[in-house]
């Protein structure tokens, strides 16, 4: 029996042994497909962290860009207000002087009917006055054939 019994122990020790083999075959195969998917992740967290670095290099760049366009926009806006601003202030110049010139242009035609209107009374007064200068020279000619003709009464 006891050779049996050892033989028996040795057949457990075998099987224990196969077993052992498997599982630790078994346990070398997980870990080398653990130390494959580390690797894997390890290399993914580098390009992660690359990404990661663009990203933010890139996000930096559009900032500044960002930046940059609205200080343009800002002037161009600041440009185009003070233009608005010049030409409303033209405009209003331009319109006090449009009503200034439409002033003269109203009063020289009110002038105007006004000469026009004392050229015409000059005019017949002018003829009044020769009417009347000959009809006084005619009638001083008269008194003066009156006067010649006239004989005193002593």
């Amino acid at each position: 029996m006891v050779l049996g019994g050892r033989s028996g122990s040795w057949r457990q020790s075998s099987s224990f042994l196969v077993i052992f083999q498997h599982l630790y075959s078994q346990h070398l195969s997980e870990q080398t497909q653990l130390k494959e998917k580390v690797r894997m992740l390890l290399e993914d967290k580098k390009k992660l962290q690359g990404e990661q670095i663009l990203l933010q290099e890139s996000c930096e760049e559009a900032k500044r860009l960002c930046e940059e366009a609205h200080e343009k926009i800002y002037d161009l806006w600041t440009w185009q207000l003070q233009e608005h601003q010049r030409l409303e202030e033209n405009l209003q110049s331009l319109l006090k002087q449009k009503e200034l010139l439409t002033r003269q242009r109203d009063l020289a035609v009110k002038l105007q009917h006004h000469f026009t209107v004392s050229q015409m009374r000059f005019e017949n007064l002018q003829q009044e006055l020769e009417q009347t200068t000959a009809q006084g020279e005619s009638l001083l000619q008269m008194e003066l054939l009156g006067q010649k003709h006239y004989v005193p009464e002593n």
